[in-house]
């Protein structure tokens, strides 16, 4: 809408009239329903108090919600065929939707107001800053702004560098490359050597799993829970075999909840 008033200006001038085109239907609509709706918004910007890193790809998507450059949560699932086929900007904008949700509860309780959004597709960006996108598109756009209004925040929508998207990046990919495991030998022996029994896997799905409870990445079989970082630890004697990426949030969480744990990792 704004692109065709933006080029009847630069054509005729600002005192004129214009016919719009159906394209524009979805934005009158909008404005229509916001304004029924009546809801008292900040006019000055708040800077961003926490921050959502997304991340998508055929296989998955993945996000993590930082607060002074620290994580506090995560969030990841799969793609099923439809979704799969999906172009790389709808794939995108959906798992922002996605994200937002798992996510609602974390920004309630701390009284988040205002929200930075990062997102390593440019399109998907700019489709949510400026309205513009196809009629299919518009729909998860909508449902952005829409849980944002819900929890009375305001959202700063940024393109970052590749480099702040690695853990996020890592997560949607926990599909493809989360099928390893330590030969069931070597762990038995490991654990006889040292005396220790562990009491629950992490990071582990069903077929790949060294220990009758365990947690993992996604939703499958027999798992006790899942976004294992975002789950109690306590009281439990844990083996870790993480992905590389997520040792950092991996150790901060063990020191965070004082338990001991064996965790597998290259040197």
């Amino acid at each position: 809408m704004d692109h065709q008033k933006t080029q009847a200006a630069r054509l005729r001038g600002w005192n004129t009239t214009m016919i719009m085109n159906k394209t524009a239907i979805p934005y009158i609509n909008w404005w229509i329903a916001k304004l029924k709706a009546n809801i008292p918004a900040q006019l000055m910007q708040v800077p961003p108090q926490i921050a959502m890193t997304t991340d998508a790809a055929p296989s998955g998507w993945g996000s993590t919600l930082e607060k002074e450059l620290e994580m506090i949560a995560m969030a990841h699932g799969t793609q099923n065929k439809r979704q799969a086929k999906l172009t790389s900007n709808n794939r995108e904008i959906k798992a922002i939707t996605q994200d937002q949700r798992s996510f609602a509860k974390v920004s309630k309780s701390s009284r988040v107001q205002s929200l930075a959004i990062r997102s390593d597709n440019s399109t998907a960006v700019f489709d949510i800053k400026k309205w513009r996108a196809s009629i299919s598109l518009i729909k998860e756009i909508k449902q952005v702004h829409q849980t944002i209004e819900k929890l009375g925040t305001q959202i700063h929508i940024i393109n970052p560098p590749g480099v702040k998207n690695e853990i996020a990046d890592a997560l949607d990919r926990l599909s493809r490359v989360g099928d390893y495991k330590l030969k069931e030998k070597i762990s038995q022996q490991t654990c006889l050597q040292i005396n220790l029994n562990p009491t629950i896997d992490l990071f582990s799905q069903h077929f790949n799993n060294q220990l009758p409870r365990f947690m993992s990445t996604i939703r499958g079989h027999k798992e006790l829970a899942i976004n294992v970082l975002n789950q109690t630890w306590k009281k439990e004697f844990p083996w870790i075999y993480p992905p590389i990426l997520l040792l950092p949030a991996v150790l901060k969480k063990i020191r965070q909840e004082q338990i001991e744990a064996i965790i597998i990792t290259p040197l």
